[in-house]
């Protein structure tokens, strides 16, 4: 193992690497990114890495005994800190820190996973601060979280961060194209609005939900091409039962509006989201100006405020259905 199936992080990556090669690994890290962006895939390969008995080797050995039992998830030089709750509690920090003081087993080092470590009470990360004031030799401390900031500035203080940043479009077609086939449907549409999240996408292309609220949005848009008021209200009950989902599907309209607008103004078609809808984008795009176009967008959007301060639900959504039937 050797970061071969990370995607993207670079930077990262080339300084773990650099660490191990220099026999320069720090007693404390922490991994800081979005949710699904890889942290912990990162944090285990490198916990991997680290306890390999082949020093010489830049990555696991996949040999060695140490590996051996990384692999098989019984190594006791590796621990991983398991949590059904929503919080981390100071019971938790002490009882996945009472074995620190044991010398590790098989490698020169004692390794620590700490995954979202927002999780963590005040009095949780006090408890971790003792042991970051003064780590053992052999200990090394890694902690993933999508938000830093909800550590203690003394936390932050002992650890060494490294940030992970989102994925570009490209990178996330790759992976899925790799791991799902370039036939997946909406393979575009999935890898645009994971929005640089590998995890995200990996979800979406195997939950499929995604792809069948789509269908309805599109055939929502295409009625709303015909002039008949009736049919406004008649839509609504797709909004309601999708109430959790509106931030997606008001995502899904704004996407196909735009596709809408690229394929009025552009030669090319590189840009789509909707790259496997382009037919019915290209249809009804004949009959929108980019002043209609560009104002459905306006009315998606303010539709999205009046939901968020908490306007009645349905007004907003049969507002902005009519709005947008009036503008073609």
């Amino acid at each position: 193992m050797n970061f071969d199936g990370i995607i993207g992080q670079k930077q990262v990556i080339n300084t773990l690497v650099n660490s191990l090669k220099n026999d320069r690994v720090g007693h404390a890290y922490l991994f800081v990114g979005p949710k699904g962006i890889g942290k912990k895939t990162v944090a285990r390969d490198f916990a991997g890495m680290i306890l390999c008995e082949n020093s010489h080797v830049v990555g696991s050995c996949m040999d060695c005994k140490s590996c051996r039992l990384f692999f098989s998830k019984s190594n006791p030089d590796y621990i991983e800190l398991e949590i059904e709750g929503t919080s981390i509690y100071v019971e938790d920090i002490r009882n996945m820190l009472n074995s620190i003081v044991i010398r590790p087993v098989y490698s020169d080092k004692k390794v620590y996973l700490i995954p979202d470590a927002d999780r963590m009470t005040i009095q949780a990360q006090n408890s971790l601060l003792k042991t970051l004031e003064e780590p053992p030799d052999y200990s090394v401390l890694i902690l993933t979280t999508s938000n830093a900031d909800a550590l203690i500035d003394t936390v932050r203080s002992r650890v060494s961060r490294y940030d992970f940043i989102k994925n570009t479009a490209n990178e996330v077609y790759e992976y899925l194209k790799n791991n799902f086939t370039e036939d997946l449907e909406g393979i575009n549409f999935i890898a645009s609005y994971s929005n640089g999240i590998i995890g995200t996408a990996k979800d979406l292309a195997q939950s499929g939900e995604l792809m069948s609220l789509r269908e309805n949005v599109f055939n929502i848009i295409q009625k709303l091409s015909k002039p008949k008021l009736i049919e406004v209200f008649e839509m609504y009950p797709f909004f309601e039962e999708n109430k959790d989902r509106i931030g997606i599907i008001l995502d899904i309209m704004t996407f196909f509006y735009r596709d809408m607008i690229i394929l009025k103004n552009m030669e090319h078609d590189k840009l789509l989201i909707n790259s496997d809808k382009k037919d019915i984008i290209l249809k009804n795009a004949l009959n929108c100006s980019n002043k209609k176009l560009l104002k459905n967008i306006d009315i998606i959007e303010e539709a999205r405020s009046s939901i968020m301060q908490n306007v009645n639900f349905q007004l907003s959504i049969e507002i902005m259905l009519m709005r947008l039937q009036e503008e073609f």
